[in-house]
C-alpha cells in the first residue's frame, strides 16, 4: 500500500476513534469483518445506562473512574505534542469565551478543568473528554454558520462532561471488553506512518476511551445531551433553534462518507431533528429573527476566517476536494478578498476531473462502501488518471481549470493581492503545459515573497521548465 493510501486510511481511522459524542450518528466505522468489527459484535445489544443525576449532585469517583481520568489527562498532552491541536490563540480564546458562557456561574466539578480546543482535522467532528477538554475540529468550525451553532455543539459536549457520561459509559464497557482485546482489535486495523502512531498512542494511553468512542454513548445519554444542551443554550440566551439547524448542517454528505455500521442504536440525525423540534415547540421558545442571525453569521465568519482558511488547506491535503470547494465558496460569499479568492481557486484546481458534487446514486450506502474501498487502494494521482481517461473527467477538468484561472487572476488584481495567487497560477499553467506562462507566474511569486518557505522548491520548478524544449 502506498504511503498516501496509508495516511488517508489513518485519517479515517482517527475520525472513527474520536467521534465520542455528537457525531456518532454520522461517522462511519471500519468495514465488517475486521478485528474491530468482531470485537464490537461480542455484544450487539447496548446496555441502557440510567442518566446521571444533575451536575450539582455529588458524583462518587471510583477507582475505575480515576484510572480513566489519568489516561485522558495524558491523552490531552499527547494531542498537543503530536501537533493535532490548532495553535491559534484567537481561535482558542473565542472557543473558551463561548464555551464558558454556557456554564452556570460558580459551578465547580471535581476533577474537571475546562479547556476548549480546535482540532486540526478537516472532517466535521466534536468530542468531549471527561476531564473537561472539549475538542471541535476545524472541519466543523468551517461548516457552521454562526456562534449560536457553535454554542449548540459545545452545549451538547458540555452535557456529556457535566453528567459524567464518559465515566458511566466506561463502567459499562469495561464489563464487556478486556484491555488486551481492545489493543489487539485496534492494532490489527491501524496503519503505519504518523496516523498509525496517533492511533497507537491513543490505544496505549486510554484504551477504554478508544472503545467508548467506537462503541458510542447509549441512546439515552445522547438524547439527554441534546435536550440538556438546549436548556443550556436558553440559559445563556443563545437561540435554541440553532441546535436543530446545526444538525441539518451535519446531515450534509459532501464527500459521501456517512456510512453507518454499528451506530444503529443511536438516534439518527433525522430522529434527533424531530425530537429537538418537538421539544422546542413544547417550550414555545421565540425564534430569533433572521436579520439578527445574519449579523451573527458575519461576526462568526470574521472570527473564524483564519481557521476556515487553514481547514481548506487541510481538506486539500487530505483529498477532500469537494469539501474544499464548498468551504472556500462560503468564504468568498462572505468576503471576496484576494486571499479568499485564492483559496477558492486552489480548491477548483485540485478538484481537477472530479465532479463538484456527488450524484444521488453515489450517495447510496452501497456506492459509498465501494468508493471507500477504492480510496484505500488508489492514490489521488491514480484516481485523477482514471477520471481523465473518461470524457466526463476531461470535461470536468476543463471547466475547473477555467474557473481556477479566473479566480487566480481576480486574486492578483484585487486590493492587497496575495503572492500565493501567482504560485497557484504557475502550478496550473505548468500542469497545462504552458511552460513560459508558468515561469512568469513563479517568478512573480518569488519576487513578491522573497522569504517564502517553498522558495527553493519553486525555483527548481522554474529551472526545470526553462530546460524543457
Amino acid at each position: 500500500m502506498s504511503s498516501l493510501s496509508i495516511l488517508k486510511r489513518g485519517r479515517s481511522l482517527i475520525i472513527r476513534l474520536f467521534c465520542v459524542s455528537l457525531l456518532t450518528s454520522v461517522c462511519g466505522v471500519g468495514p465488517k469483518g475486521t478485528a474491530t468489527a468482531a470485537l464490537l459484535r461480542q455484544d450487539q445489544t447496548q446496555t441502557t445506562i440510567k442518566p446521571q443525576s444533575p451536575a450539582n449532585e455529588e458524583f462518587k469517583f471510583e477507582k475505575v473512574d480515576l484510572e480513566l481520568l489519568e489516561q485522558v489527562n495524558l491523552l490531552d498532552r499527547r494531542f498537543e505534542r503530536e501537533g493535532l491541536v490548532l495553535d491559534d490563540q484567537a481561535t482558542v480564546a473565542y472557543l473558551n469565551r463561548v464555551g464558558k458562557s454556557l456554564l452556570p456561574r460558580g459551578l465547580k466539578l471535581e476533577n474537571v478543568s475546562w479547556n476548549f480546543r480546535a482540532l486540526r482535522d478537516p472532517q466535521p467532528n466534536a468530542f468531549a473528554l471527561p476531564n473537561g477538554s472539549i475538542y471541535v475540529s476545524t472541519g466543523l468550525l468551517a461548516l457552521m454558520d454562526n456562534e449560536s451553532q457553535l454554542a449548540a455543539i459545545l452545549a451538547h459536549e458540555l452535557t456529556h462532561v457535566l453528567r459524567r457520561h464518559s465515566y458511566l459509559q466506561n463502567r459499562s464497557n469495561r464489563k464487556k471488553f478486556l484491555t488486551m482485546n481492545i489493543i489487539a482489535a485496534v492494532g490489527a486495523y491501524a496503519p503505519g506512518g504518523v496516523a498509525g502512531a496517533v492511533i497507537t498512542i491513543a490505544t496505549a494511553v486510554a484504551p477504554f476511551i478508544v472503545i467508548a468512542t467506537m462503541y458510542g454513548y447509549s441512546r439515552d445519554l445522547e438524547r439527554e445531551a441534546d435536550l440538556k444542551g438546549i436548556d443550556m443554550m436558553l440559559a445563556a440566551e443563545y437561540p435554541p433553534e440553532e441546535m436543530v439547524n446545526v444538525m441539518r448542517l451535519l446531515n450534509k454528505d459532501i464527500e459521501g462518507e456517512n456510512i453507518r455500521f454499528f451506530y444503529n442504536d443511536h438516534p439518527a440525525l433525522d430522529e434527533r431533528i424531530k425530537y429537538l423540534s418537538s421539544y422546542l415547540g413544547a417550550r414555545a421558545d421565540v425564534v430569533t429573527p433572521q436579520m439578527e442571525l445574519n449579523r451573527e453569521k458575519a461576526a462568526y465568519f470574521r472570527k473564524m476566517e483564519p481557521a476556515m482558511r487553514h481547514d481548506i488547506q487541510l481538506s486539500i491535503n487530505g483529498g477532500r476536494f469537494r469539501s474544499a470547494v464548498f468551504l472556500a465558496d462560503r468564504l468568498v460569499d462572505f468576503y471576496p478578498d484576494s486571499e479568499n479568492l485564492f483559496w477558492l481557486a486552489e480548491a477548483y484546481r485540485t478538484l481537477g476531473p472530479r465532479t463538484e458534487q456527488l450524484a444521488e446514486k453515489e450517495l447510496t450506502n452501497s456506492a459509498k462502501k465501494d468508493a471507500a474501498k477504492k480510496r484505500e487502494k488508489r492514490t489521488v494521482e491514480e484516481e485523477e488518471r482514471e477520471l481523465l481517461a473518461t470524457p466526463a473527467g476531461q470535461e470536468n477538468w476543463k471547466l475547473h481549470e477555467k474557473k481556477a484561472e479566473e479566480l487566480y487572476l481576480q486574486a492578483t488584481t484585487r486590493e492587497n493581492p496575495v503572492a500565493v495567487a501567482h504560485r497557484g497560477l504557475g502550478m496550473l499553467y505548468e500542469k497545462l503545459g504552458r511552460s513560459n506562462e508558468a515561469v512568469t507566474e513563479y517568478q512573480k511569486y518569488l519576487e513578491l515573497a522573497p522569504a517564502a518557505l517553498d522558495r527553493e522548491r519553486i525555483q527548481k520548478h522554474v529551472e526545470a521548465l526553462r530546460r524543457t524544449p
